[in-house]
């Protein structure tokens, strides 16, 4: 017996840039579906980083666009329910949602909301009247809301959807091909790594004084950071603070990596660190990425970050501002090679179980079949 498909549209981002969000969403559209067809509006409100919630003239013909696009496919289509992932604890962000999100939900029989970033609810109860109508309308009782851990922000209490799923995020095993081309090592370095954007809230302070307290114990580690500073005052600061140390041999900044570039970068990593404090941090997909390649990862006991990987076994928590901690336990794993090893092993059987490509989008594919 065949099954009817239902017929999603779905309203987002894909790269570039290259955040979580939007490679989830380019995952999440490339996968083959049994209870569900997927069409897809592309949205462009950020061209790159510096872009991210900020304010820029283009993002109104942007919105313009995708609302038209949006109806146009809602019937072209024949497509009646409506996906989209809405801005963390971002007022800009929150606003942009609303304005798309309230005038084309009404044109569809279900919404589901995939909470990528968490905690656009927090926002909600400083509204006026006025942005409280449109935020109910907006985001309110939505037929699905999908959150990427037991740690929802409080979302599924505010938004009253009429069914939460949890869904991890996944990603495609990269490491099955990069294991197998390996260079060796030249020096006993501890290759440490942090990738993401790069702005205060990310612990990239906290990252470099870490490196010095490490570094005077008598570690010999070398830290890469893959991303881009989102701005140019706080990389003025930091690249500042790494000349005042000396740290400018031992601190190597890569830019974006995409491709065969960037998983050549895991693959010789030993240590991944990840001392975020951001609010909307319910994940941190390159924890997985990281977790896939056998790296153990160190990173804040902060929001969902405690439910992506076990303390102690996948790898190690530490408090969040805190240099002094997450010096301690890089140390740690830098001088106990054994236990880091393990660590490492440890956090890819759970990719394996947990955040895989493929358990991603069966889990994915129930969600359709039940909305």
């Amino acid at each position: 017996m065949l099954i009817k498909k239902k017929r999603v549209l779905v309203l987002g981002q894909t790269p570039p840039p290259y955040g979580g969000q939007a490679l989830m969403l380019q995952t999440l559209l490339e996968g083959e579906y049994k209870n569900a067809q997927l069409f897809h509006v592309r949205l462009d409100f950020s061209r790159d980083f510096d872009d991210m919630g900020s304010f820029k003239l283009y993002k109104f013909w942007s919105l313009f666009k995708a609302i038209f696009q949006t109806i146009f496919y809602r019937y072209y289509k024949s497509a009646d329910i409506l996906y989209y992932g809405p801005a963390g604890p971002n007022k800009l962000g929150m606003y942009r949602d609303m304005l798309l999100l309230a005038p084309v939900r009404l044109f569809f029989k279900k919404t589901i909301l995939h909470t990528h970033a968490g905690g656009s609810s927090r926002l909600y109860a400083d509204l006026n009247v006025i942005a409280k109508f449109f935020y109910r309308i907006a985001f309110f009782k939505p037929d699905v809301l999908i959150t990427l851990t037991n740690f929802s922000h409080g979302d599924d209490v505010v938004l009253v959807p009429k069914a939460v799923f949890v869904v991890p995020n996944g990603i495609k095993d990269e490491y099955q091909f990069y294991k197998f081309v390996s260079t060796p090592k030249l020096d006993s370095k501890i290759n440490l790594l942090y990738v993401g954007a790069m702005y205060e809230e990310r612990g990239i302070t906290e990252l470099v004084y870490a490196v010095d307290i490490i570094r005077k114990r008598g570690v010999d580690v070398r830290l890469q950071m893959m991303g881009i500073f989102i701005s140019n005052d706080f990389e003025t600061k930091i690249r500042a603070l790494i000349d005042k140390l000396g740290l400018d041999q031992y601190i190597v900044f890569l830019g974006t990596k995409v491709g065969e570039d960037k998983w050549g970068v895991f693959r010789d990593s030993d240590i991944f660190c990840f001392p975020t404090y951001v609010p909307s941090e319910t994940f941190g997909l390159v924890l997985a990425e990281a977790m896939q390649f056998e790296i153990p990862v160190v990173a804040t006991r902060w929001n969902g970050i405690p439910l992506v990987f076990e303390d102690g076994k996948d790898g190690l928590l530490i408090d969040i501002k805190n240099p002094q901690d997450l010096a301690d336990k890089v140390e740690h794993l830098a001088r106990n090679e054994k236990e880091r090893i393990k660590m490492g092993q440890n956090g890819r059987k759970k990719y394996l179980d947990r955040y895989s490509i493929d358990t991603f989008r069966s889990k994915m594919d129930i969600v359709f079949s039940q909305v």
